[in-house]
């Protein structure tokens, strides 16, 4: 299981970072998607990128979080797109009105991944004339909002760190067994193609490793 781990969990990190980003398209995560695009390719970056990547996944959290604090108030420099005249656009009147351009004011931030609240906590509300338990609840509230705000990216951080795990515990594996850190990225390190007949167990082996290559 180690091993396995140890030879797709970077794939896994890879695949998730994409699908956040395809879930939340903003300039923040586009550069997510570019780093594992050129790291995937070339082994001797794929470190640098898994560091990057943690570095980059923080600062996106702690953006996300420090934007839900109650002194940012995006109405005060939320605007309105100009609507364009029916004859210079290709769209029609009802897809003005429900464009978000021109709907109502746009956050700036948007574009870049960051966004003020969480309209799923809307049923939440603390009752009033409850002095015993308005100030916890309402810090209850903000709390789980600021991590509900960024759970994609704690998500990508967890499985990050998930990843330095299984590296450091095969590391700490070879070194207290004296073993070799094997030169391909196979299971089986004892069977080759030349041992391929020597039997079902070779056989099932090679083929094992052959998938795992191209996977």
């Amino acid at each position: 299981v180690g091993r396995l781990l140890e030879l797709h969990i970077l794939k896994l990190v890879a695949l998730y970072t994409v699908w956040v980003a395809l879930q939340e398209v903003s300039l923040m995560n586009f550069l997510l998607v570019l780093l594992w695009a050129f790291a995937m390719p070339y082994c001797r970056f794929r470190h640098m990128a898994s560091c990057l990547s943690t570095v980059w996944t923080c600062i996106i959290i702690v953006c996300k979080m420090l934007y839900q604090l109650k002194i940012v108030d995006p109405s005060e420099y939320s605007s309105n797109c100009t609507q364009p005249q029916p004859n210079g656009t290709n769209l029609s009147p009802e897809e003005l009105l429900n464009s978000t351009l021109y709907r109502g004011p746009v956050d700036p931030a948007n574009w870049f991944g960051i966004r003020k609240g969480f309209p799923n906590l809307g049923y939440i509300q603390v009752r009033e004339g409850d002095p015993g338990c308005s100030g916890s609840r309402g810090a209850s509230v903000g709390i789980l909002s600021t991590l509900l705000a960024a759970q994609n990216h704690l998500q990508v951080l967890l499985l990050l760190v998930f990843e330095a795990v299984v590296y450091r515990r095969q590391a700490y594996y070879r070194k207290q067994f004296q073993l070799v850190a094997p030169v391909t990225e196979t299971i089986f390190e004892d069977v080759s193609r030349e041992q391929l007949d020597h039997g079902l167990l070779s056989c099932a082996k090679y083929f094992l490793n052959y998938f795992y290559y191209k996977f």
